[in-house]
């Protein structure tokens, strides 16, 4: 098969293209970047650095991938981007290279809407999907599937649990813990994700050990410590318990607790 390149795109001489992969007019693609099969680059994209970019992905028009991080300690070390399959990047994202070393990475099946903003460093799980004008700074953690709204901030080195939903217009300063929604400028945790773990198919005895892990957490008058040990000790460890439990245990930043305000200090759902 032929490949199709616009006529006006500037490809570098290096750059690998799978022969079914569309380039689109005035893309820019560099010298260390791999595209794979069926993926189409819009016009106006920017892609470089080391940079490799899977299956059937769509990157639109202007969005820019690879380029090299804001951050002054980049001294130009060889780093890139690593970018599942199907994944989309809408237009005006910006998916920076890492820093010193290694990669800034974006898992299968990714959705990135217009605006969006992954700094250097930063590693999402699959399934994630960032509404428009977001933006994650430096070394953070997403883990699968989780959901931001539209225009949230998120501090550098923060760590976002699986399958959480974030509200929008939010500013997140530490870890928000799986399965977890949560509503307010500064984010408060109000509840679990039962539509997603419905969705992912847990089993609701799983679902209901998750509720009653949150109720210990955020709904008793016991401090992280004591709660983490009450539920070590007396709810089924189902992998996604332990998966709890060790988030608590080796978050650096600290995780949203259950006496952070949220806009206007109001009383949250059950957990």
């Amino acid at each position: 098969m032929t490949m199709t390149i616009h006529r006006s795109a500037i490809i570098a001489e290096g750059a690998q293209i799978d022969p079914t992969a569309e380039i689109g007019p005035y893309a820019v693609i560099g010298p260390n970047v791999r595209i794979g099969r069926g993926t189409k680059v819009g016009a106006h994209a920017i892609i470089d650095g080391i940079t490799t970019i899977g299956e059937d992905c769509r990157i639109y028009a202007g969005a820019s991938i690879g380029l090299e991080p804001q951050d002054l300690a980049y001294k130009g070390e060889p780093t890139g981007v690593v970018i599942g399959d199907r994944v989309t990047v809408r237009e005006y994202a910006t998916i920076h290279r890492a820093t010193k070393e290694g990669f800034t990475v974006v898992g299968d099946d990714c959705f990135l809407m217009n605006y969006v903003h992954i700094a250097h460093n930063c590693k999402l799980g699959r399934g994630v999907i960032m509404a428009n004008s977001t933006m994650l700074a430096g070394y953070g953690v997403v883990g699968d599937y989780a959901v931001f709204s539209g225009v949230i901030i998120v501090h550098q080195d923060v760590r976002v649990g699986r399958m959480c939903m974030i509200s929008g217009l939010s500013g997140l300063r530490v870890d928000l813990p799986p399965f977890t929604t949560t509503s307010g400028r500064r984010p408060r945790v109000r509840a679990v994700n039962v539509i997603g773990m419905r969705r992912q198919k847990f089993a609701p005895p799983v679902r209901a050990a998750i509720k009653e892990a949150y109720r210990i957490i955020y709904r008793t008058e016991l401090n992280i410590t004591q709660a983490l040990e009450k539920i070590a000790q007396e709810i089924e460890q189902f992998p996604e318990i332990q998966e709890i439990l060790e988030f608590f245990r080796t978050s650096k930043r600290g995780v949203v607790g259950k006496n952070d305000p949220g806009d206007h200090g109001e009383e949250g759902e059950d957990a």
